[in-house]
């Protein structure tokens, strides 16, 4: 009865929360999954891009000190440069593009076409900023690992999954030794003691499966009975959860972002997960932008870059897509907090196989709107187009192999022209 689908009802076992139209679909038989991990890093709150990867310092000291200015951390004659690409000269983001400037590819001006919070996330991640249509997270686990007990992990971010595939929510570590391991008192004990023996254990097995069999034969209805056989499933196997032990760390990072990294690597090295979600809050700056923004931006940049150096040394780089992006940008100037409100044009940051690294897509000019760019060129272009989520989707979709779908075709993405983003 170790059956690859233990996690479709995984929030009855306190392990996440499965999507309802998830029940239909059989996964008994799912093989490891082998191929990319796609990994979304989310910023919450809506990041500065111009604090990173847009850079736009003030033109003079003078001009610092006004309400108006781009940034009063640097100077525009300050910014750095790390191949073809351009940064913000704050806390640690120089080390940070100086180390993986030739993996990234940054796509700036991007018009997320809202200032709402619900809707930027929404729309950063799922391409659209119409409700209930899946990201893509849930889209590519949906197509290459649906059967899968882990496909899709998420820590945060945005989770809409139309019902193409259950979310995963990570618990802590000890509750994942404690789902593996039910039979084991205390399964971090040098010498764990079991509660029964495996006689014992196959005994109560048995008569799980005859109680089951027994209530299935008493049920009528058709979707009735998947669900009761998916409960079943998610509670009596452990298998998967035992072969995701086999490769977590024995120590977890302290940071937030970085424990999230070594979980996605390890169910994805487990052969049980296709994407995951990391999430980092604390962008909404709306007071005191530079003391509370930057030290969020280094959070985000070191989480990152314990991702990309992890893949690299576990051997699976050449398999990890990584997209990080926000909900939206923060306005040019400064309010009277001396923080940052909401603004619609943002940027993105992605890296992997099949993204050309060291180049940058689009601009934004002095004030931070948005440059139109030629749709084969990329080029800037007055009578260009301007560069939206939906574009990015679609060369994502592209990347992932998955646009041509049926799946993925009931959420088109039909209003945005198809722009050779990735290189």
């Amino acid at each position: 009865m170790e059956r690859r689908d233990f996690l479709k009802l995984a929030s009855m076992a306190g392990l996440g929360v499965v999507a309802a139209g998830a029940l239909s679909r059989d996964a008994a038989a799912a093989d490891p999954y082998s191929g990319p991990l796609f990994i979304n890093v989310h910023a919450s709150g809506g990041w500065d891009p111009t604090s990173l990867c847009d850079p736009k310092g003030a033109q003079s000291v003078e001009e610092q000190e006004t309400r108006d200015a781009m940034n009063r951390s640097y100077l525009a004659a300050d910014i750095g440069e790390a191949g073809n690409l351009r940064y913000a000269p704050v806390g640690n983001i120089p080390a940070f593009f100086k180390k993986h400037y030739s993996k990234l590819l940054v796509i700036n001006g991007i018009d997320t076409g809202t200032n709402s919070h619900d809707a930027g996330v929404r729309n950063t991640w799922s391409g659209t900023l119409r409700d209930g249509k899946p990201g893509f997270a849930a889209l590519v686990a949906g197509v290459r690992g649906g059967a899968l007990p882990m496909g899709f992990i998420s820590n945060g971010g945005y989770e809409t999954t139309a019902n193409l595939v259950p979310v995963t929510r990570m618990p802590e570590t000890g509750l994942l030794r404690r789902l593996a391991y039910p039979n084991v008192i205390d399964p971090a004990a040098e010498t764990p003691e079991r509660y029964h023996t495996e006689a014992t254990m196959t005994r109560i097995l048995e008569a799980r499966q005859a109680r089951h069999a027994a209530k299935l034969e008493q049920q009528r209805l058709p979707h009735m009975k998947q669900a009761m056989s998916t409960l079943f499933t998610s509670r009596v196997g452990q298998n998967e959860l035992k072969q995701l032990m086999q490769y977590l760390p024995e120590k977890f990072e302290d940071a937030s972002l970085r424990k999230q990294a070594q979980v996605a690597i390890a169910a994805y090295r487990a052969g049980i997960c296709v994407s995951a979600n990391l999430s980092i809050g604390g962008f909404d700056t709306h007071g005191n932008h530079d003391q509370n923004h930057i030290p969020r931006l280094d959070a985000l940049c070191d989480g990152i870059d314990f991702l990309l150096t992890a893949a690299e040394e576990q051997g699976i780089a050449d398999r990890v897509v990584v997209v990080v992006g926000s909900d939206f940008g923060r306005t040019p100037g400064y309010n009277q907090g001396n923080g940052k409100d909401h603004w619609n044009i943002t940027s993105m940051m992605l890296a992997g196989p099949g993204i050309l690294g060291n180049r940058v897509v689009g601009a934004t000019d002095e004030r931070h709107n948005p440059v139109s760019v030629d749709p084969v060129t990329l080029q800037p272009s007055e009578n260009g187009v301007r560069i939206t989520p939906g574009h990015v989707h679609k060369a994502l979709r592209r990347l992932a192999g998955i646009a041509e779908e049926p799946t993925v075709q009931r959420f088109p993405l039909s209003e945005e022209e198809d722009l050779p983003l990735l290189g």
